[in-house]
């Protein structure tokens, strides 16, 4: 049954603006008697004749509004999740789609270190417009949200095409690695540092080409550094990811050039062909410690179809001194190049439809959210009856670590009632039977 009264949920379609007045008044009109009476009936009308999309139907049936339309932007679908925000399908308004990376108001205003690296993502990734990095086209607030429109890229992150598929073919690898390093090479041509390259932050479209992903963690080669070490690091505390940080950056995050994300290009290139990190397994601190002290078991030992002379491109790119790697990413280009087949046609991405992409989104994006352990919903019945179509519960105003915690606290209280009623229970029966026995 759904909780809210098909009054409702047309008064919270009109509120939300997701669909223009002039179609919304046609679209009233356009809906069977028979489908009136039941707001699930409604919304399953209106995401079959593409109105809303899945995501917005759950989120208007559970009586929430608020969120949906952003500015110029309309929110979709959610297609991932960052450390500093939850990354959506969003449509502008002149008709365009886009992928909208969104910072919760209750987040920037109780993690005072998380807005002020959001404030410099927005403002870095102003700077790259390269192909084979993610474009920012507009940052800005609505609503208290902090908000980065970005390029909205198809295909799989470099993680996931390896988690699917499997170690990629050196001449894969090497296409893809080629672009990378040119990517690179572009970004710190303009002195910026990424700090947090990793298969995850790769995007490999359907053609096969590659676009780095989120400065979140980025600084600028000449900064003058804040003394609040926690926006951008420094001595004794770290940021990037731990399976593929550099030396350099464990021990001071803030004094480091280039080099590092040559490092951690290395480290990406041996997960690509091997299916693992350099050091698996283990806490962070035992990783921290493998990057300063260890060298990783040889690739060609995990995967033998990698040749030794390509498999030691990664290796010299993950030397524990800087000075002993690649000097630059043009340097690393340089190396991979003779590894990529020339007679290769350099393929073009099909274009989709609008429509298409997002039905791409709503229905092929889902196992990530299952990945991450998102509670999954159903949004609407299908034609046959059945609730079978799910998206994911989120909350754009929320965040999910304090949900989470509230449930939790929650469970736990329920818990220790059950516990002192059982207690009390048992009490009660010693003293019934003493009292009878005394008699």
């Amino acid at each position: 049954m759904n909780p809210i009264s098909p009054e409702q949920f047309q008064a919270l379609v009109i509120k939300s603006k997701l669909i223009d007045p002039d179609r919304l008044r046609k679209v009233w009109k356009d809906i069977p008697s028979n489908l009136r009476t039941d707001a699930g009936k409604m919304a399953a009308f209106l995401v079959k004749q593409r109105f809303l999309t899945e995501f917005q139907a759950l989120k208007l049936l559970k009586g929430i509004r608020q969120g949906l339309v952003l500015g110029k932007y309309r929110i979709l679908s959610p297609i991932g999740r960052g450390g500093m925000g939850t990354v959506y399908l969003a449509r502008h308004e002149n008709g365009s789609l886009v992928a909208l990376k969104v910072l919760p108001p209750k987040r920037a205003k109780r993690e005072e270190r998380t807005l002020a690296r959001f404030l410099r993502e927005m403002e870095l990734s102003q700077r790259v417009k390269h192909p084979n990095l993610a474009r920012t086209h507009e940052v800005g607030t609505s609503q208290g949200i902090y908000f980065i429109a970005m390029e909205y890229i198809r295909g799989k992150s470099l993680k996931q095409l390896v988690v699917d598929e499997g170690p990629l073919s050196v001449d894969r690898a090497s296409a893809l690695f080629i672009e990378v390093s040119v990517g690179l090479a572009y970004a710190h041509a303009r002195g910026l540092i990424h700090r947090d390259l990793k298969p995850s932050n790769i995007m490999v479209t359907p053609a096969g080409h590659a676009k780095i992903l989120d400065f979140g963690l980025a600084m600028e080669s000449d900064e003058e550094i804040p003394e609040d070490k926690t926006i951008i690091g420094g001595k004794g505390y770290v940021v990037g990811t731990m399976d593929f940080i550099a030396p350099e950056q464990i021990q001071n995050s803030a004094d480091v050039d280039f080099r590092a994300d040559l490092y951690a290009l290395g480290c990406t290139m041996y997960y690509t062909l091997t299916g693992q990190p350099p050091f698996p397994g283990g806490s962070s601190k035992r990783k921290m410690k493998m990057h300063l002290t260890e060298f990783p078991e040889p690739i060609p030992e995990i995967n033998p179809e990698v040749p030794e002379a390509f498999a030691r491109i990664a290796e010299k790119l993950m030397e524990k001194d800087p000075s002993r790697r690649y000097q630059n990413a043009d340097a690393v280009c340089e190396a991979i190049m003779p590894w990529s087949k020339d007679d290769q046609p350099v393929k073009q991405d099909d274009e989709l439809s609008n429509t298409a992409i997002i039905e791409e989104v709503t229905h092929t994006k889902m196992h990530y959210w299952r990945e991450i352990g998102t509670t999954l919903a159903a949004v609407v019945p299908s034609e046959s009856g059945s609730q079978s179509t799910s998206m994911p519960n989120l909350e754009l105003s929320e965040d999910e670590g304090e949900k989470r915690e509230s449930t939790n606290k929650i469970v736990w209280n329920q818990k220790i009632t059950n516990i002192l009623l059982l207690v009390l229970s048992l009490l009660m029966l010693i003293i019934i039977v003493v009292l009878i026995f005394r008699q």
